[in-house]
């Protein structure tokens, strides 16, 4: 199925708060403790979807639902500090679909829109995305998008300590199972 991506605007802020408190509410859970996902308010992603669009709006994208609804989105930019950016220069830094909508090829078009991004758009030639070692969906469809665990590494959020994985590509992908790095890459 063809999902159409675009380039959020600011009306469509509310959603990506809307999915992102969802998403996180649904995946997350069992993984990151109760009290933090029941703490989570649109209200205060919106408030952070805000700054961020402001700071980058060209960096965040939405797919569409066949109603025309907003089914998803991906975070996804060059990035220019920390640990990762001189091997690989651009990140997915967040990718939500709307937990009912999983499996029907949204976050597939999501990622491919960003790594084309990436490529064609900024010229770079790796991207990298981190996610949480625990979300075994997550990281399977990742692998199936071509992705490679290049990393290991430690997320802190309200004092605890929860281990990620990094995922990396090689750009530009000839598909979406495209060109792989090599291990350790």
């Amino acid at each position: 199925m063809n999902h159409r991506v675009r380039i959020a605007n600011e009306a469509d802020l509310l959603q990506l708060a809307e999915i992102h408190v969802a998403s996180w509410q649904d995946a997350f859970r069992g993984v990151v403790p109760d009290t933090i996902l029941d703490g989570m308010s649109v209200a205060a992603s919106l408030k952070s979807w805000i700054k961020n669009f402001a700071a980058f709006p060209a960096n965040i994208a939405v797919a569409l639902g066949e109603d025309g609804e907003i089914a998803g989105f991906c975070c996804a930019g060059p990035i220019t500090d920390g640990d990762d950016w001189e091997q690989y220069p651009f990140r997915v830094f967040a990718l939500h679909i709307r937990p009912p909508m999983r499996g029907r090829g949204i976050g597939s078009a999501l990622l491919d829109d960003a790594l084309n991004r990436a490529a064609h758009k900024e010229g770079l030639n790796t991207a990298i995305l981190w996610t949480l070692e625990a979300l075994v969906r997550a990281r399977r469809f990742y692998e199936r998008e071509g992705g490679v665990l290049v990393k290991k590494g430690v997320w802190q959020i309200d004092g605890i300590a929860l281990p990620e994985v990094a995922y990396a590509w090689q750009l530009p992908r000839a598909s979406a199972k495209g060109s792989r790095l090599p291990a350790g890459a």
